[in-house]
C-alpha cells in the first residue's frame, strides 16, 4: 500500500527543518552576491543609428518599391557589417588587440518592421570602448559600402555615446535567483532527509502498513514534564533521606 502524504504533513515537514531552509537560502544569496559584485564583469552597450535611403533621379521621388527595396538590403548590410571587409579595417583604425570574431560578437543590428533605420548597438566592458567601437563600425561602413555594392544610400543619424548605466549583470535579478535557488535546494533537502528517515513516529505505520498490533507505547517525557516529576519526587527523597539517619 503506497504511503500518502497530507497538506498538513507537508508544512509539518517544512516547518521542522525551517532553520537549515532559512540557512540555504541566505547561502544562495551571499553567493550570488559575490559573483555579481566581485566576480561578473559589468557590460555596457553604445547605440548608433544608420538609415538606408537610396537616391533617385525620378521627379515622382521615392516610391514604395524604392523603400522596400532599401529594407531588403539591410539583411545584406547586417552581414557586410560584421564580416573582415569591414572589421578588419575598424581593427586597423581602433589600433585594438581584438579579433574579427570578437568584434563580431560585439555586435548586434536591430531593425523595426518595415523601418529603413536600424541600431548597431556595441556591448564592451567600457562604456567609453562600445562607443567608439560602434562610430568606428558604422563610419567605416558608410564609406566602404560604395565600393563594395556600389551604391550610396547609407547615412548615420545618431552617433553612439558612452553609456555608463550598466545591463549586466542585473544586479536585484541575480540577488533573487540565488535566493530563490538556495530556498529551493532546502526545500529539496529537507523533503529527502524526511523520506530517508525510516523511524517509526507512530502507530499508523505499524497497524496499517506492517499490519502488526499495537501491544504497548512509551512516551517520552518533555522537558518541562521532566522537571515537573523531579520536583514532585524531590520532597518525597529528602523525607526517606531524613528518615534513614534516624
Amino acid at each position: 500500500m503506497e504511503e500518502e502524504i497530507s497538506l498538513s504533513e507537508l508544512f509539518s515537514i517544512l516547518k521542522k527543518r525551517m532553520s537549515m531552509i532559512i540557512s540555504l537560502g541566505l547561502i544562495g544569496l551571499i553567493i550570488a552576491a559575490a559573483f555579481t559584485f566581485f566576480i561578473a564583469t559589468p557590460q555596457y552597450n553604445a547605440t548608433t543609428q544608420i538609415l538606408v535611403n537610396r537616391t533617385t533621379e525620378s521627379a515622382e521621388g521615392i516610391q514604395l518599391n524604392d523603400i522596400n527595396t532599401n529594407v531588403q538590403m539591410i539583411n545584406t548590410y547586417k552581414d557586410i557589417i560584421k564580416g573582415p571587409v569591414i572589421l578588419n579595417e575598424v581593427k586597423s583604425k581602433l589600433g585594438t588587440d581584438l579579433t574579427t570574431n570578437e568584434l563580431s560578437g560585439k555586435i548586434e543590428i536591430t531593425t523595426q518592421e518595415s523601418s529603413q533605420v536600424f541600431s548597431l548597438t556595441v556591448t564592451d566592458e567600457s562604456p567609453y570602448e562600445a562607443a567608439e567601437i560602434a562610430n568606428a563600425v558604422a563610419d567605416t561602413f558608410q564609406n566602404e559600402i560604395g565600393n563594395i555594392m556600389n551604391v550610396e544610400n547609407v547615412k548615420i543619424i545618431s552617433e553612439a555615446v558612452p553609456n555608463t548605466k550598466q545591463i549586466a549583470p542585473n544586479n536585484l535579478l541575480n540577488l533573487v535567483i540565488g535566493l530563490l535557488v538556495g530556498l529551493m535546494l532546502g526545500v529539496g533537502i529537507a523533503f529527502l532527509l524526511e523520506f530517508m528517515d525510516k523511524t517509526v513516529r507512530d502507530e499508523r505505520f505499524i497497524t496499517e502498513t506492517l499490519g502488526w498490533s499495537v501491544l504497548g507505547s512509551v512516551s517520552e517525557m518533555s522537558s518541562d514534564e521532566l522537571h515537573a516529576e523531579v520536583k514532585l519526587k524531590q520532597p518525597e527523597l529528602n523525607s526517606r533521606r531524613t528518615k534513614s539517619r534516624v
